[in-house]
């Protein structure tokens, strides 16, 4: 059996992927708007940073959630094939035939930037990042915010 990644039914596995991945990242913004006593009603990271910036206050979180989001990084190459897949057309891919990639199925950010490797194993690595990222975060932030008295 090849690897999967050509048919329509593996591309909307790809994009839900993506929609999950994001998700978990914009779920923990709500955890950090509740953490960080922001309230806010709609919230995003550029909205929590603001929010903190008047109060005289920051987030180590939101900081390395932005960096995060920076061109070359991960996450960033996440949002863009989120972003494209919602907006405009699904995600654009990359088939090898022959060679040592062969079967297997890159992606490519709408920047042009392809992934290193089979989709399956790159987003492996993804949701593995995003899920140490997001623990080891949420406790960083109930530290700042809840210490013992």
């Amino acid at each position: 059996m090849g690897f999967p990644g050509g048919s329509d039914s593996d591309r909307a596995h790809q994009e839900s992927f993506l929609y999950h991945l994001l998700g978990a990242k914009n779920a923990f913004l709500q955890e950090l708007n509740v953490c960080y006593g922001c309230n806010l009603p709609q919230v995003s990271l550029g909205g929590l940073r603001d929010y903190l910036e008047k109060e005289g206050r920051k987030s180590e979180e939101l900081l390395e959630l932005y960096d995060i989001e920076q061109p070359g990084c991960w996450l960033f190459a996440a949002k863009k094939m989120r972003d494209h897949s919602t907006h405009v057309g699904g995600v654009p891919r990359v088939f090898h035939h022959g060679g040592d990639d062969h079967g297997k199925v890159f992606l490519r950010n709408p920047v042009n930037q392809t992934t290193t490797g089979h989709f399956i194993d790159e987003f492996a690595i993804w949701l593995t990042k995003m899920r140490v990222t997001i623990e080891r975060l949420r406790q960083s932030a109930i530290q700042a915010n809840f210490q013992a008295v």
